[in-house]
Parts: structure tokens; sequence; C-alpha cells
């Protein structure tokens, strides 16, 4: 007979209470295994001590209180029994927590025969306490279970939080290597696009493609110079609420992308003189970081792009300077040859521009540079377009274009281009080199007597100067200064000892058609003064200007006064 069949039994023939003692501790050991590995299984923090608080009724004869936990914002409750919720109770079992060591202890709370707090270790910190009551002390083989318990749970703990460590730095790991992905591909793209001299529309297609958003490219008064779009559709010009030339200067000034409107854009300014906005329409406002990082790297490219285009444009401006001077002062040696290589055909007819620089508003350098945009349509706008023919003479530009140029519109543009709106004088058309000095020289006459002229739009043709053309053509200049002291020549002769204008006076009256009115208003001077003016020429003069004869002839002596102050008086053009 074996030692199992010889243990003795109780009168109802089951077997002795501490077998089923240790059977039961057997199964309490095999389901905390159990739970131990479901637990370590869970990410969530309230997962895990769910499972194990739920879990101490099963295991032992005791229920738990709450867990306080140490991890995370900060120290929080969880599942806290209604008792634990009032802050009182709660501020006194922190302060019996403190005192205790980190694998635990007992806890004193009213209304509870027994409580103890279990610590939750892990390899790193102290996570919490688990923290147990029961209506009498548990056995040893209980607080083993209950020990092992917290034990478990702080381990699955320590485990859910390296986890979602190692995820979130997996995820900004993942999220980095991304951006350094894409920035790389936008670094490959506009170095591609620089490489093969792509230019402007290179740049725009790469930033399109690189964002997915309509891009383009405009100069500083808001002319489209290239565009791109994911639809094919154009990309029309920017509207902004603020003044264009003031936003454009703050951007330029900030040197990193700006929102303005449904615009995303950066201002590119490698010159003083020449400005590029590269920009992508973005009314949803979706551009991000990427899209500011594509707009940086689309801008670096650009700003080399205008820096070629302004450096050819300044060996083009040198070159055609010199070609200027030679023609309009009658050295047209091999002037054709030196045209085509700038990209003109001097065959075909051209008219010699001469325009005025008022000082007051604008200086010479800045008119050139305004004359030369407006006659090639911007230095950015058609690179692929030969540079007018300018050179700067004094306060003066002059400029060499086709004829049909100078018929069209941009005649009025040039109006205005040396600042408030300025005087410009039209030579005749050249039909050959050898004709530009001659045009030249009637194109400065046409100036003088738009200077000269109080009336009109500002823009003389030397064509349409009529009875000054005829004057201005006199084969016998001394004939016609004979003319003109015959019938001014007091008044001339009373203007130099009294530096007065005695002679415009008349002019202006006389064209004005002797009315007082419009004369003074020509003049901006008062009608009173007008008339002293008069009757002080009538004395000097001893003429009758209500005499239409005399008229006639002192309009004419005017005229050819005008004209001869503009043979005599205009600049020679030098490089």
């Amino acid at each position: 007979m074996t030692a199992l069949e010889t243990r003795p039994r109780n009168a109802r023939g089951s077997e002795p209470e501490t077998e089923w003692a240790l059977r039961e501790q057997l199964s309490n050991l095999r389901g905390l295994l159990a739970l131990s590995m479901v637990m370590t299984e869970r990410r969530q923090l309230d997962e895990i001590l769910h499972l194990a608080t739920t879990a101490i009724p099963a295991l032992v004869s005791a229920r738990a209180l709450g867990v306080h936990l140490l991890i995370g914002d900060g120290a929080r409750w969880h599942e806290m029994n209604p008792w634990l919720e009032s802050p009182a109770a709660r501020a006194d079992v922190l302060s019996q927590l403190h005192t205790l060591p980190r694998a635990g202890g007992p806890l004193t709370i009213a209304g509870e025969p027994w409580v103890w707090a279990f610590g939750l270790p892990s390899p790193v910190e102290q996570i919490g306490s688990l923290i147990v009551a029961a209506d009498r002390a548990p056995s040893e083989a209980d607080l083993l279970l209950l020990r092992s318990l917290a034990q478990q749970t702080g381990i699955a703990l320590a485990n859910a939080r390296l986890h979602a460590s190692h995820k979130d730095a997996n995820e900004q790991l993942s999220e980095t290597v991304g951006a350094l992905r894409h920035q790389t591909a936008i670094h490959d793209r506009f170095t591609q696009v620089a490489l093969v001299g792509g230019g402007y529309q290179g740049v725009v297609d790469a930033l399109c493609e690189l964002t997915g958003l309509p891009s383009a490219i405009e100069d500083r008064a808001g002319q489209v110079i290239a565009s791109a779009d994911p639809s094919g559709a154009p990309v029309k010009r920017a509207v902004f609420n603020t003044k264009r030339e003031a936003l454009i200067l703050g951007a330029a000034r900030s040197g990193r992308p700006m929102r303005a409107g449904d615009r995303l854009l950066t201002v590119v300014r490698p010159h003083p003189d020449v400005i590029g906005v590269l920009m992508v329409v973005d009314p949803s406002n979706l551009a991000g970081h990427q899209e500011e990082v594509a707009l940086e790297h689309g801008a670096t490219v650009l700003a080399i792009e205008l820096a070629r285009l302004h450096g050819l444009a300044e060996t083009e401006l040198r070159l055609g300077r010199n070609l200027v001077s030679d023609l309009v002062n009658g050295r047209a040696e091999d002037a054709v040859s030196r045209a085509q290589a700038l990209g003109h055909d001097l065959q075909r007819p051209h008219r010699v521009i001469v325009l005025e620089v008022d000082p007051r508003w604008k200086s010479p350098d800045d008119a050139l540079l305004d004359v030369r945009e407006t006659l090639s349509g911007g230095v950015a706008t058609r690179p692929n377009q030969p540079a007018p023919l300018l050179m700067q003479s004094g306060s003066s530009i002059v400029a060499l274009v086709t004829a049909k140029s100078a018929e069209s519109d941009v005649m009025e543009t040039l109006h205005g281009a040396g600042g408030r709106r300025s005087r410009v004088g039209i030579g005749s058309v050249c039909h050959s080199p050898d004709d530009f000095p001659r045009s030249y020289r009637e194109a400065q006459v046409a100036l003088k007597l738009a200077q000269t002229s109080r009336a009109g739009s500002g823009i003389m043709k030397y064509d349409d100067l009529g009875v000054y053309q005829l004057l201005s053509e006199v084969a016998d200049p001394g004939a016609l200064d004979s003319f003109v002291r015959r019938w001014l020549g007091p008044l001339l002769a009373y203007d130099s000892a009294h530096g007065s204008d005695l002679v415009a006076t008349l002019s202006t009256h006389l064209e004005a058609g002797g009315n007082y009115d419009a004369t003074a208003q020509q003049l901006t001077i008062g009608r009173s003064t007008v008339r002293y003016r008069v009757r002080r020429i009538q004395e000097l003069t001893a003429l009758n200007l209500s005499d239409p004869d005399t008229r006639f002839q002192l309009q004419l002596a005017t005229r050819a006064w005008a004209t001869i102050n503009a043979l005599t008086q205009g600049p020679r053009a030098n490089p």
C-alpha cells in the first residue's frame, strides 16, 4: 500500500483540509499566471488596472479600494472607492503612502478593518500603489498572491509604457525620415531645374508638381511671368487687400514665406532693381511646412535665374549704350553687325526717342531701368526678347525703338517713365544707320519744343511740328536769327538785362489766341500780371498786338525763337 493510500481521511471520506487549501492555492497561482499573461499583452494602462482590480476578489477574500499612479502627466487615482473620492480622505491616504517603503505597507482608513498598500514596482522606477481592503487580515498565502499580483501589474504597466514610448519614437522617427526624404526630393527637383536651365517656367512647374497647388511668378507690378496649374488653367494675377508695393517690401524684409489673401508667397530680390514674387495659390489654407520648404528652395533657384538675367541685362545695356552713342553721333561703322549681336535688326525702320528725366521724381539711373522694362516688357518677363537699345545722356534717356513701337501705346507709358508725366521727343523714321544722327537731332528739337510748350500731352513728334519743322530745317540759320531779332529784339534785350520772361509770355499769349485767362492758366500767374506784361511788351516793341498781320509775324518770330533754342541748346549724346 502506498503512502497516498494510507493518508488519513475524515469521516465523510474527503482529503484533509490542508490538501484542499493547497489545491486551491495552486489553482489561484495558475489563474494569476494566466492573468499576468493577459495583462502583459495589453497596451493601455486603464485596461491593465481594470484587470488587476477586478481579479482580486476571485483570488482572495479582499477588494481593491483604488490605485494611485505616479506615471504619465502626474499622480492620479484609478478606480477609486467612493470614500476615497473625498479630498480629505485622499489627502490622508497620500500622506500615509509617502511614509511607506517601495514595497508598500499597512494603511489606516476609517471604517476599514484591514487596508494594505502594495507597491507596483518596475525595473526603473516606482509606478504607484495598489490599495486593497479586507474584512480581516489575509493569510500569508493570500498576501503572497496579492504581492505577486501587484508585481505582475507593475511589470505589465512598465511594459505598456515602454511599448508606448517606442511607438511614439518610431512614429516620430518615421515622420522625420519622411520629411527628410521629401525635402531631399524638393532639393533634387529644383537642382535639376537649375542645372538644365529650366528658367521661370521650370521653377513654377517644379513647385506645382511638389505642392500640388497652382504656382506662379509675378514681377513687382503684378504681371504674371510664368504659371503652372494642375488643371492646366492659367494662374490669374494676385489681388491683395493691401498695397502691392508695401506688401512686397514687407515680405522681402521678412525673408521667409508669408500668407497674403489666398496666396502663400516669398519674395526674391537678388538686386535692388529686380524683384520676383514666387507664390502658390492656396485658398483652402492647405499649405504647411513642406510647402514652405518647397517655396524657399524655389526662391533660391529663382534668385539665381534673376541674377543671371540681370547680369545679362546689364551687359546688354552697356553694349547697347555704346552702340546708341555711336549711331546718334554719326559713327555707324559695323553698327549693323554689332546690333545683330544684341538681337536687333537696324535694317528695320527705327525712330530715336529722347526722354527727359525730372530729378525731382526720379534719378536718371532709375528712369533708365524703368524705360528699359517698359520697352522690353520687364527684365524678367521676356528673357528671350532683346533688350531695348538705350543710353543715358545727362538728364535725358535716349532710346532706339522700331517705328511701329514708337507709334503704339507704349509711348504713353514712356510719358510717365521719367517721373510725373515726363516730356518725350520723337524723331522721324530712320531707314538706315546713317539716318540716326538726323532723327536724334529731330527728337531733341521735338523734346525742347515739348518742354517750352505748356500745352499738349508732353509727347512731341517731329513729324507733327508743322511750322516748327520748317523753321528747324532752314538752310540759313543766320537769316532765321535776323528775323527773330527784327521782331523780338527789344524784348530779348529787356529779358537779358532784367531776368524777365517777356518773350515766353508773348509766345504763350499768342498761342492762347490772345486770351488773358488762358495765358494766366498756362503760365500759372495772375490775370492782372498777364495784362501788365502785355502792356509792357507793347511799350517796348511799339507794336499793336491787335493787328492781325503783326500778331502773325510775332507768333512766327516766337516760334522761330523756340526753334533756335531747341537747335542750339540740345545736349550732345555721350556714353
